[in-house]
């Protein structure tokens, strides 16, 4: 069974931060929001224009995540400070790190027990129940792909990643804002839009039948093939930043139809390498080997990714990837961004078990994934 659902509200277009901040705040009654930013000091100014944009006498509280990746120790934290200050709600402002830590907050502040008992791979889902504080999700990166999904990952304190997955942790708004990426750097920006391109991509092949979302998929990957490497070589182009966050936005939508071996492993990746993985280059490093494994099962589909590539009949898919990687200055070797040898096999493992895996058009068990995890290193 297919079960497709497109329910977010959501705000596009320039400079429309603020006016739909104070509407939205307004409507779901927010008076005590917290902030969940992941935008670190060298982007501070989003920040402050997000504050300033608060209407009073609305009173927010901020938690600045120090990690670009979500864990159980942030979320305890967070939550800790959610009930100290008796927030009423939830504003996510950043990348994944935000998105994803803000839910498990929400999760963890409504819910008892252990977190990890909500955990797909514990049966949770079902025991994630309608009673989520309301969540606002405004992306300052164009790429993270999690602002219209009821999915949270996060790294547990034993090192393994997990998932939570249920409709209501499906933030209410997004809000995006094209000029809030504009001071987003050249290599940021990079990463982020070909995670927002492996989002199309990964969600164009995979087994889930979901015509509506191959539509949007397809339209972001064209969005995303036009306009990434113009992104990246002029981050003032506003232009270029406005269809980029479309097509991470398109991404994001399509999600729901299911992800592949890609997110698979950089997932995995997230779970064991010792340092902060960066998720876009490492989804820029596995796409090509992913998709030459893949080859024999969505050969079809693939001519379809071509002719947005605008590529011939005959063409190399996993080879126009590389050079589309190499224009944007993204490293090729995953030991260009942290990750060791040792943390392989585990990474091999923990992939074939990622709810990703379930959905990628080729079946893949631990050994695969161990041989194109070093075959990338």
């Amino acid at each position: 069974m297919s079960l497709i659902s497109y329910v977010t509200k959501i705000h596009f277009a320039e400079n429309v931060l603020e006016d739909a901040l104070e509407a939205e705040l307004e409507r779901l009654g927010l008076c005590r929001p917290m902030i969940v930013s992941d935008n670190g000091t060298s982007r501070r100014n989003v920040l402050d224009r997000l504050l300033a944009a608060v209407p009073r006498p609305v009173s927010p509280t901020v938690y600045e995540s120090g990690c670009c990746r979500a864990t159980e120790e942030a979320c305890a934290a967070a939550a800790n400070l959610y009930l100290d200050c008796e927030a009423d709600g939830l504003i996510a402002f950043g990348g994944a790190a935000a998105f994803n830590l803000t839910k498990a907050v929400a999760l963890r502040v409504s819910h008892d027990g252990a977190l990890r008992n909500y955990a797909g791979t514990e049966g949770g889902r079902p025991r994630i129940l309608d009673v989520i504080p309301p969540m606002i999700a405004i992306p300052t990166i164009a790429g993270s792909c999690a602002e219209t999904v009821g999915i949270a990952v996060v790294s547990l304190r034993d090192g393994s990643n997990v998932s939570f997955v249920s409709q209501f942790l499906t933030p209410r708004v997004v809000i995006c804002d094209p000029t809030l990426t504009l001071d987003l750097p050249a290599g940021d920006t990079a990463a982020a839009g070909m995670d927002a391109l492996t989002h199309c991509l990964e969600t164009y092949i995979s087994t889930a039948y979901n015509p509506p979302a191959d539509g949007i998929a397809r339209d972001g990957l064209r969005r995303a093939l036009a306009h990434l490497e113009r992104a990246v070589a002029d981050g003032s182009d506003l232009n270029a930043r406005r269809e980029m966050m479309a097509a991470a936005l398109n991404g994001a939508l399509a999600n729901q139809k299911g992800l592949g071996g890609v997110h698979a492993m950089s997932h995995a990746l997230s779970g064991v390498v010792s340092g902060a993985l960066d998720h876009g280059a490492a989804n820029a490093v596995l796409l090509p080997l992913v998709l030459e494994f893949n080859a024999p099962a969505v050969a079809d589909r693939y001519e379809d990714i071509k002719r947005e590539f605008r590529l011939p009949a005959r063409a190399n898919l996993p080879e126009a990837i590389v050079r589309l990687r190499e224009s944007i200055a993204l490293p090729s070797r995953l030991g260009d961004i942290g990750v060791a040898g040792g943390d392989l096999p585990r990474a091999a493992t923990l992939a074939a078990a990622d709810y990703a895996n379930r959905t990628n058009p080729r079946h893949a068990g631990a050994h695969d994934y161990l041989s194109m995890l070093q075959a990338a290193l």
